[in-house]
């Protein structure tokens, strides 16, 4: 059944308009990014349906425009020429229809004819507890609306209500979606499904997940999984959930994971190597990746977690939180899966610098530094008070402020740094590592260093450095 803006989706729509009226004056933001993508109020999180359609990018986002704090979700929607350049389009979906009334939850979209194909989750909790999950379809079609039509797959047999983000895409004629799932023994699958019509989904089995091809593990969710081709190989990406302990509390992990390996299509039996954790920073959680007209894989991923302390960036004072990351493009080199920025970040840049020396610092809010044939030296990057990022012959050490305690917390990439790429944007820097054999994505909100004065980036070391910088100006 389709469902186009019924007049509950207007309701919503109307009451979204209405907030929008009241957001803070975004001209006196020292937050808002110049060219990362960013919500104009509420709060955003995992990006969804990524494709190039109609001559344009397209980034669908979960998006609270009601709040900056987490509930219902709704789709939002930007387009774009050039991936760095957003316009702001209509509201896409709003939780309005019976099998989404906690949220139209992540998922991914397909170009098929002259139709981007929306798949994403409905998730309805229950009154006396517990919760059932709706994997739904929509379309767009070239200067329309979002079409809402209705579920296409219930709840599988044999797992809990946390069955969500369909990831879709089409093999040899056929269609493919795999899903994040938990079972009814508490353990994180992958779950595949085919279709030879986008309607009517037929199981296939477990793509990944405890006891599934030699891999054993404790995960108790599987979020956010990412099945594609590349180079001759597949590539799972999936955000494991499990437990730590930290100041005597248990506390959910927010990782991100990468596995190689090869996808069977007639037995959805995935033979992979051993998983690589995709980032190294703060700030890094549920991205997904898409085809370009290129062939490009392209992946955004949130800038962000939704961990016990987003409540305090101060950003939410100015009626947004969070931010995407840069588009990056995703390589295969050597059995390994590299990050870069798309080549599209050259355009950006302005006014180069080039540095031999000791020390120096470069200005600019919105900046790219890359450090070049570096000898094991002990290196200091100082990027605000709340952040810096320390190098020496056993790796990468990112080092920030926290915002909840105020005490400096560390995550390490341990390896030989011979080569940094950073990207700063207001309030995000993005670290790139041996040309993008590894990432730190970080957001902060302290001052610059200096007597009132905002820096770019600060560099000192004991040995010669060869630097170039340049302004990222959109």
């Amino acid at each position: 059944m389709k469902h186009t803006h019924s007049l509950a989706d207007q309701r919503y729509i109307n009451e979204v308009l209405a907030l929008a009226l009241n957001q803070a004056n975004q001209a006196q933001d020292p937050y808002r990014p110049v060219w990362h993508f960013a919500p104009l109020f509420g709060l955003l999180n995992d990006p969804n349906g990524l494709a190039h359609f109609n001559g344009e990018y397209h980034l669908f986002y979960q998006w609270n425009p009601k709040a900056c704090a987490h509930g219902a979700k709704a789709w939002g929607h930007a387009t774009s020429k050039d991936l760095f350049t957003w316009q702001h389009q209509p509201l896409a979906l709003a939780p309005t229809q019976d099998y989404e009334t906690h949220g139209c939850y992540s998922g991914s979209g397909l170009i098929v004819d002259d139709t981007l194909e929306l798949f994403y989750t409905g998730n309805v909790k229950f009154a006396e507890g517990g919760r059932t999950a709706y994997q739904c379809r929509a379309s767009l079609e070239a200067g329309k609306q979002v079409e809402k039509k209705g579920i296409v797959l219930s709840l599988p047999d044999g797992y809990s209500g946390h069955v969500r983000d369909p990831k879709v895409w089409v093999h040899q004629e056929r269609y493919y979606m795999v899903l994040g799932a938990e079972d009814l023994n508490y353990q994180g699958k992958v779950l595949a499904f085919v279709s030879d019509d986008l309607e009517n989904w037929h199981w296939l089995g477990e793509v990944f997940g405890d006891g599934l091809n030699g891999y054993h593990c404790d995960d108790f969710m599987l979020e956010c999984p990412d099945l594609f081709p590349l180079e001759n190989r597949h590539v799972l990406i999936t955000c494991p959930k499990n437990w730590l302990e930290r100041d005597g509390k248990k506390v959910e992990t927010f990782d991100v994971t990468y596995h190689i390996g090869d996808f069977d299509y007639q037995t959805a039996a995935f033979n992979h190597q051993d998983g690589v954790l995709m980032d190294h920073g703060f700030d890094f959680y549920a991205p997904q990746t898409f085809a370009d007209q290129d062939g490009r894989r392209i992946l955004f991923g949130w800038m962000g977690k939704p961990d016990e302390y987003e409540a305090y960036q101060p950003s939410i004072q100015h009626g947004w939180v969070h931010q995407m990351t840069c588009p990056r493009e995703l390589t295969l080199v050597n059995g390994r899966l590299k990050q870069n920025p798309v080549m599209e970040l050259t355009h950006m840049r302005q006014h180069q610098q080039v540095f031999k020396g000791l020390s120096t610092c470069f200005d600019g809010l919105s900046g790219e530094l890359q450090l070049h044939n570096l000898q094991n030296e002990e290196l200091l990057i100082e990027i605000a008070e709340d952040l810096r990022i320390e190098v020496d012959s056993k790796g990468l050490r990112t080092v920030r402020r926290n915002l909840k305690n105020h005490q400096w917390q560390v995550i390490e990439w341990p390896g030989r740094v011979n080569s940094l790429q950073l990207l700063r944007d207001h309030s995000s820097l993005e670290v790139f590592i041996n040309e993008g054999e590894a990432v730190a994505t970080s957001r902060f909100f302290g001052k610059g260093f200096g007597a009132k004065a905002d820096k770019g980036f600060k560099l000192s070391s004991k040995h010669e450095l060869s630097a170039i910088y340049w302004q990222l100006v959109k």
